[in-house]
């Protein structure tokens, strides 16, 4: 076997272990969206993965029916080192468009590596029922690419949601990825993930204080309870801590606003993974 024989058996070689080692890691941090990506933004994640009721443009990914309280044209985008590992880096955009009867938003994110990646893309819309109650839904696409010579895979996935206000500042919100029960276009029709979620939050002096506790709980999964707190130290800047159970994750943030600009700042640390430090920065275009 000759010198670059053996250079490109050893590459192909660390990209085997590179994949495994990324597969394996994926199948424990499953629960946290697993295959289908589910960047919630760093406002989110700072207060313990808790965005169901966060009524800001990454509610295209965290709770359609928040859409319907953006108000403004806007744009952003995400990026977070899962675990510390560039290989596990996912980016993440949205674009949010108000219209006279509701809200449109529209999302992309991926995550890979040479030889394998995962993308999502969706559009979504949220609309208010009535002056305390609202409506989202969203529809997606996922396409897993792998290593050459292998078929890429894909599906269909749908997502509602809802947010209500039974009584002033104390709301509760539900939603449901995968209603639908899509499965991957594979030979053995692999299920995607169906996954339900519900929370409620009180806000106390107006918004100064919000206090957040939800419940995710996937198909096959136990549940995972998580509880948040946002604080406004200054008009301009937030401070944000939470907690995920089941697997355990510790979260804290802080957030920047400037005007149209707002950037948000998280890190987690799972149990048995690590730190996982993450960043985003959006833009609105109106008041």
């Amino acid at each position: 076997m000759n010198y670059g024989t053996m250079k490109f058996v050893e590459k192909k070689l660390n990209h085997i272990c590179l994949l495994c080692a990324f597969l394996c890691v994926q199948a424990i941090s499953y629960a946290d969206g697993g295959l289908y990506l589910f960047p919630k933004g760093a406002k989110a994640m700072g207060m313990g993965k808790n965005g169901l009721l966060n009524t800001d443009m990454w509610a295209a990914y965290n709770n359609q029916a928040a859409l319907a309280s953006v108000e403004n044209t806007g744009a952003g985008v995400h990026y977070e080192n899962k675990f510390a590992m560039n290989q596990l880096g996912i980016s993440a955009g949205v674009f949010v468009l108000p219209a006279l009867t509701g809200t449109f938003g529209f999302d992309v994110a991926h995550m890979g590596i040479e030889d394998y990646g995962e993308t999502r893309i969706g559009a979504g819309y949220g609309k208010k029922l009535a002056k305390r109650l609202s409506l989202g839904v969203q529809f997606n696409y996922h396409l897993l690419s792998f290593m050459s010579g292998y078929p890429d895979l894909y599906a269909f996935t749908g997502e509602v949601g809802l947010i209500a206000e039974p009584v002033d500042n104390l709301f509760i919100g539900a939603h449901v990825f995968n209603p639908t029960f899509s499965k991957l276009n594979s030979r053995y029709e692999d299920p995607v993930p169906v996954i339900f979620e519900i929370g409620a939050g009180y806000r106390i002096a107006g918004d100064r204080l919000t206090l957040v506790a939800e419940v995710e709980k996937e198909r096959y999964d136990e549940l995972s309870p998580r509880f948040g707190i946002d604080y406004s130290l200054f008009k301009s800047m937030n401070l944000r801590s939470g907690v995920s159970l089941n697997p355990v994750e510790v979260c804290f943030g802080v957030g920047w606003v400037a005007k149209k600009l707002n950037l948000d700042f998280a890190f987690s640390h799972h149990e048995i993974l690590g730190y996982s430090p993450q960043l985003s920065l959006s833009y609105s275009f109106g008041r």
